[in-house]
């Protein structure tokens, strides 16, 4: 973590999820295990798939293990729209609120040798049918861009069954990848298969209406 992103601003949410008033800096909402609030985006293509990331080796937690297609922290202040700031930072991609669709919410606890990290992640879907190569991945947020059937994302964060991934690194070159359960955030496998099983259900519920 650099030191802007230490010295962000975030809001302390009690054990509800409400904000306290209070707001402190990124760097101690970790280290003393405040409780704030995240946003998630799973981003579909029009096929069915979804979009993975591995996140950069120069992240201060989960450096180089594979995640949701966009996450971040609500700065202090922020609202929910906090998740196209998101997208735009570590994908370049501008999407509109009316692609957005709320999926749900998880109450996540993870815990390191220096930090806890407690969160409450809105999570979001938006179908956004572009081909890989469109995306820009920003090196010192992600390192790799895949491309996952999504009934395969959900046996690889499950079960640990290995999937072939399409890759677009934040180079610009292609890098094809056989992901393992290994390549995972250990600790969010079981709530992110959860939410990869409820994205499956609405998903063949917009498409049976």
């Amino acid at each position: 973590m650099n030191s802007a992103e230490a010295d962000e601003l975030l809001d302390v949410l009690d054990s509800s999820g409400e904000r306290t008033g209070i707001t402190r800096t990124r760097f101690e909402v970790h280290r003393d295990g405040d409780w704030h609030r995240a946003v998630h985006l799973w981003l579909v293509t029009g096929e069915g798939s979804v979009l993975l990331q591995r996140r950069s080796r120069d992240k201060d937690l989960e450096p180089g293990l594979v995640d949701v297609s966009v996450g971040g922290h609500l700065q202090a202040g922020e609202d929910w729209l906090a998740v196209l700031r998101e997208a735009e930072e570590e994908l370049s991609v501008e999407l509109r609120p009316d692609q957005l669709e709320l999926l749900t919410e998880v109450r996540s606890q993870r815990h390191y040798p220096d930090s806890v990290d407690r969160e409450f992640q809105d999570v979001y879907f938006a179908v956004h049918d572009a081909p890989l190569t469109s995306y820009r991945p920003r090196c010192e947020e992600v390192s790799v861009l895949y491309e996952v059937p999504l009934a395969a994302a959900i046996r690889l964060y499950a079960d640990g069954e290995p999937v072939a991934a399409a890759g677009f690194d934040c180079q610009g070159r292609r890098n094809d990848a056989l992901l393992y359960g290994e390549d995972l955030i250990g600790q969010a496998r079981e709530e992110t298969a959860a939410a990869l099983r409820l994205l499956q259900a609405r998903l063949g519920e917009s498409r049976g209406a």
